[in-house]
């Protein structure tokens, strides 16, 4: 959903008194003519003055209003309504880029048949996951590395095939080799294996978020949106997923940046290099005591049971049964499928029956679902600073009746 505002420029000037139609110009024109004293004797359709008029005046000047003033001019003044190239030129009033698409980088974890054997992989192979929504996303292995004898394990750099967020996945996505790679029986990320986060090009609705932030942020003081400019120059980093806790109670002059993302857990390397940046290398107010982390979790245990339409065969119900695990963890933000799916988030209620009507509009097969979290049946999960999460998802076919 866009955080931007729409208007409708047309229907201003209207209301402001400015003629957008032929027939209100001219009759504004008639108008002005009467009043300056001149007297319209013939202003038939068939008039050959009037019609030149028309041609001449009228036609042209509502172009201006409509097309030119209207459609161009008044949008692109304001940040809400801008394009991107009048987007660009703004943010460049305030010193701010625009984030430039990004490939996922990070570390995966083999394992060799032998841990008594060195065993060198080589720069190219491919490792990747099993499809998601029909996509198979793979990173490559940057550089050879060595594997020394008497370690089980070693951790080789990759990087995304394609740069974006959907490569941003939580531990455990990436365990397929599609290639034999000589000595390595298993592939793995785990937790906080990004070093660089993966991010689509920065779209006009983020690029006007930061430059709003710019007009709060362009005092001295270091006030939240300050913090929210440095942290979201970052790629993969939405401004509208930082959160601000106040823990001055606690320690005088502390607070917390809690960072959420769009796919996936936040990376520890991103939050170490942001503290640094914003701490170690001076870029924060006098006497704050800033922290980035990652926003906090809470763990949901979820069981959906699934009625499905008559006389599916066995392959559909698995099919059917594998969707819905789909849409319910990328609605957990576990990965970028089924972008229409509505994303759980802090300081919100994501509602489970929503949930479960997304997923009737767009599967038409599923006659009913059920979801008990935490062994409860409920309608809302309420979060305050945190970020729900999956624990433990099971979906399972419910006979119906």
């Amino acid at each position: 959903m866009s955080k931007r505002p729409t208007a409708d420029f047309i229907d201003i000037l209207s209301e402001s008194g400015v003629p957008v139609t032929e027939a209100d110009f001219e009759q504004t024109l008639k108008n002005d003519v009467v009043s300056a004293g001149s007297k319209v004797s013939n202003d038939s359709e068939m008039s050959p003055f009037w019609r030149w008029v028309r041609a001449a005046v009228v036609t042209p000047s509502v172009w201006l209003i409509r097309t030119l003033l209207a459609g161009h001019i008044m949008p692109n003044m304001y940040v809400g309504t801008a394009e991107r190239w009048a987007l660009k030129l703004k943010a460049w009033e305030h010193n701010i880029e625009p984030k430039e698409a990004e490939k996922t980088q990070g570390y995966i974890t083999l394992t060799k048949a032998s841990a008594t054997d060195a065993v060198t992989v080589e720069a190219g192979k491919l490792i990747q996951t099993l499809p998601i929504e029909g996509a198979v996303y793979q990173v490559e292995i940057l550089e050879n590395t060595v594997i020394e004898a008497g370690q089980l394990t070693g951790k080789v750099l990759t990087c995304a095939i394609e740069p974006g967020s959907a490569y941003n996945l939580p531990a455990g996505y990436f365990n397929i080799i599609p290639e034999e790679l000589p000595g390595i029986v298993d592939a793995v990320n785990e937790s906080d294996w990004i070093t660089q986060l993966g991010a689509e090009e920065e779209s006009d609705e983020e690029l006007a978020l930061r430059i709003q932030n710019a007009f709060t942020s362009s005092g001295e003081w270091h006030i939240d949106d300050v913090y929210r400019s440095i942290i979201a120059s970052v790629a993969g980093i939405r401004s509208d997923n930082i959160y601000f806790n106040n823990t001055g109670h606690i320690t005088p002059g502390s607070a917390e940046a809690l960072i959420l993302m769009e796919v996936g857990a936040t990376p520890k390397p991103v939050l170490d290099q942001l503290n640094q940046y914003i701490m170690e290398q001076g870029h924060h107010g006098h006497g704050d005591v800033l922290t980035c982390k990652a926003i906090p979790d809470t763990p949901q245990t979820m069981v959906a049971e699934v009625v499905f339409a008559a006389n599916l065969t066995d392959l559909q119900i698995v099919n059917e049964l594998e969707e819905v695990e789909g849409r319910i963890r990328a609605a957990f933000r576990e990965t970028a499928a089924y972008p229409e799916m509505t994303r759980a988030k802090p300081l919100s209620r994501f509602s489970l029956s929503r949930l479960g009507s997304e997923i009737h509009t767009h599967m038409a097969l599923v006659s009913s679902v059920r979801f008990t979290v935490g062994g409860k049946i409920q309608e809302d999960i309420v979060s305050g600073l945190e970020q729900p999460r999956l624990q433990s998802l099971i979906v399972r076919e419910l006979e119906d009746g």
